[in-house]
Parts: structure tokens; C-alpha cells; sequence
């Protein structure tokens, strides 16, 4: 490495007053994102921090003429807003750059942000998750012409593109794209369709796509898995999460900041079902092939039974209110410990095939065009 370059660019969206709180429910706060900083350069890395596409474009030019083992490790903090390839932004450009990044490849993003896709991914291999439809705000007429996709979907945890019939409620509505809870609170609990009259009138054009899946009514868990392919996976011990002191009975948006931590998580799973969890959180990561740093919800249905909720492959890192920061430290070691450990990841990751075409595409020195 250059001794005037960088080892690290921390990539992050910080939270900042003038924008929208719902649009950066997600970012991290400065002081965390300083203190991912400090445990990296304890170390002996070299960081520096970009918040904005145009500066990072700046340094990936700048920082091209190096040979590709030499250049910048991308340290993930990326989360956008209002797109459903907000989270794949910074893996996409890496690869497609040829520069070391933190976190999973962009398919692998693309798809876990998607609570549809991650949920029939989900079914496919075999993993408990609770029955769902899809409701699109543009076509809530067609969707309540029911018989149809009823016939269809009889048989299937997806049960199609409509609204609930009122033999499903109870029911919960979430926003198809979002994370950390956006979009989610008690009135999205439905019971029967007066709560469900109330819901579309009030909420429901906020997001353009949502899922409705069952209501699940037990505990909910959390649990963090970390690896890759080629670094081999483990997965945490799983957390309850506890709500005691929140103003909230939901596990939702307002609970979900980063404001503070108000939850509670508690290691006291029993040893059948948190094997099972932990059994099948890593065969999903195996089989996404995700790198790094993965979050994966979990909750019970009425009988206890743990079902798959949905899973977040850019997790938040603050060590002051993340839930995967916790789970790690309880099983695998400190935060500093983390903190190296998702860059020897990204850096093995960076050996392996798909980052071949950024490599191997280089451009020409020429004196006049090409013909």
C-alpha cells in the first residue's frame, strides 16, 4: 500500500437534520461511525471517511492507478433510501471498480432486502416461515378479485398478489423494501377488516409494496451469523428480544432507532430451538453466499415454533445500539475483534472470481483512438 493512501474508506450514510428521519431511519450517527474508525486504525489501518457518491467516485479514481492488492478495503455503512437496490449500491460499484468491500455482492443484497424473495428463498430450502401475499398500492382493486389466486395458491406458504380474506386475520402488514422496522408499528397488526379499512386508509399508500403474512404471536429472536464461502461460517447464540422497556408491544420503527437502544436482548433460548435456528440461519447464508456480517429475525408462532422473518446483510455495527455487535461479543469475542474480522473477510473475498473482470479489464495506453 502507498504510505499516503488509505487501507480503509469507511463508506457510510451518517444521519443528518435536514434530511427526512423515516428516509435515514437507518444510517448510523457520527459517533458510531468515528468509533468503527478508532477500533480500525488500533490496529494499524489507515481510514478515512466518505459520506457523499461524489467524493467516493473522487478517491476510487484516484485510488485505481494502484495494483488491486494495494487498494482501499470499502467498509460498508451504505444504506440509501427509497430504492429497492439501495444496499447493493456500494457492493456493485466495488466489484464493478475492482476494490475490496465489506458485506455481501450485490445479488446477495438485492435479495435479502426483498422480504418476498427472501421469503420464498426461505421456503425453497426448507425453512419455516410464516404464510404471505403481496399487497402493491397501484393494484389494490385487481388484488381483490380473490378467487382466482385462492385456487392458485391453496396449497402454498405464498399465497398470492391480493388483500387478506377475513379466514386469514389475524394478519401484519410490512413494507416489502424497508428495514429497521420502517413502516411498522401496531396498527400494522390487522384483525378482521375494519382494522383493515383503517390500515389502507391511513398507512398504506406510504410504501408502494408490501407483504402480509400471518400473524405470528410468540417471541421474537435475533442472531448473527458472520463468514463467507471461503472463510467458513458461524453463527451466534440467539438472542430474545425483549420489549419491557419500550413504548411499544411491537417490535417496530419506533423502538427500531438509533437514537438510542430501548430493547433488551436476553441469551436464554432453549438449547432445541435455538439449534434450530442457528442450523438454519447458517444453511441460508450458505446458500446465498453471503460475506460478512448478517442479522437474522426469527419469531414464534402460537405453538412456539420458530419461523424465519427476514434477514439484514447490512446490519447495523454501532457499539452503542446494534443488536449484531451484541450478539458477536457474546459468542465470539470484543467489538475491535468484529471490527478485524470483517476486513480479513473482505479481503479473502477480493481473491476469489467475481471480482476476475475489474482485475483482468484493464485500460489500454494509447497515444491516438481506437479504431
Amino acid at each position: 500500500m502507498n504510505s499516503d493512501s488509505p487501507s480503509v474508506l469507511i463508506v457510510a450514510d451518517i444521519q443528518n437534520p435536514s434530511l427526512d428521519p423515516k428516509d435515514t431511519q437507518e444510517w448510523e450517527d457520527q459517533s458510531s461511525v468515528q468509533e468503527i474508525k478508532r477500533c480500525l486504525e488500533n490496529f494499524g489501518e489507515k481510514v478515512e471517511i466518505i459520506e457523499f457518491p461524489s467524493k467516493l467516485l473522487q478517491k476510487l479514481s484516484d485510488y485505481s492507478n494502484l495494483e488491486p492488492q494495494n487498494r482501499p478495503v470499502l467498509f460498508h455503512l451504505v444504506e440509501g433510501f427509497r430504492s429497492r437496490n439501495r444496499e447493493a449500491l456500494l457492493p456493485g460499484l466495488a466489484e464493478y471498480s475492482g476494490f475490496p468491500h465489506t458485506g455481501s455482492d450485490a445479488y446477495a443484497q438485492n435479495l435479502s432486502l426483498d422480504k418476498h424473495l427472501s421469503k420464498l428463498f426461505c421456503a425453497s430450502a426448507g425453512v419455516p416461515t410464516s404464510p404471505w401475499m403481496i399487497c402493491e398500492k397501484d393494484s389494490v382493486e385487481d388484488t381483490t378479485n380473490l378467487a382466482r389466486n385462492i385456487a392458485r395458491n391453496s396449497d402454498s406458504v405464498f399465497r398470492g398478489v391480493r388483500l387478506p380474506l377475513e379466514s386469514e386475520f389475524p394478519v401484519f402488514f410490512k413494507p416489502r423494501f424497508e428495514g429497521s422496522s420502517l413502516g411498522v408499528g401496531e396498527e400494522n397488526l390487522i384483525s378482521n377488516q375494519a382494522d383493515l379499512n383503517q390500515f389502507l386508509q391511513s398507512k398504506f399508500n406510504e410504501y408502494s409494496s408490501w407483504i402480509c403474512e400471518t400473524y405470528l404471536p410468540g417471541e421474537e429472536w435475533t442472531m448473527a451469523v458472520i463468514g463467507s464461502p471461503t472463510y467458513g461460517y458461524k453463527a451466534s447464540m440467539v438472542a430474545r428480544i425483549g420489549l419491557e422497556n419500550s413504548t411499544e408491544k411491537i417490535y417496530g420503527e419506533i423502538t427500531k432507532t438509533k437514537l438510542s437502544m430501548p430493547e433488551k436482548l436476553y441469551f436464554d433460548l432453549d438449547k432445541e430451538r435455538s439449534d434450530l435456528i442457528q442450523k438454519n440461519s447458517l444453511e441460508l447464508c450458505k446458500l446465498l453466499k453471503t460475506s460478512g456480517a448478517v442479522r437474522l429475525d426469527w419469531k414464534a408462532d402460537a405453538e412456539g415454533k420458530p419461523m424465519f422473518l427476514e434477514w439484514n446483510l447490512t446490519p447495523g455495527l454501532s457499539s452503542f445500539y446494534s443488536a449484531f455487535p451484541i450478539c458477536y461479543s457474546e459468542s465470539f469475542g470484543t467489538y475491535s475483534d468484529l471490527m478485524k474480522e470483517l476486513l480479513e473477510i473482505a479481503r479473502e473475498e477480493f481473491l476469489t472470481e467475481r471480482f476476475l473482470y475489474s482485475k483482468l479489464k484493464k485500460e489500454k495506453q494509447t497515444t491516438g483512438i481506437d479504431g
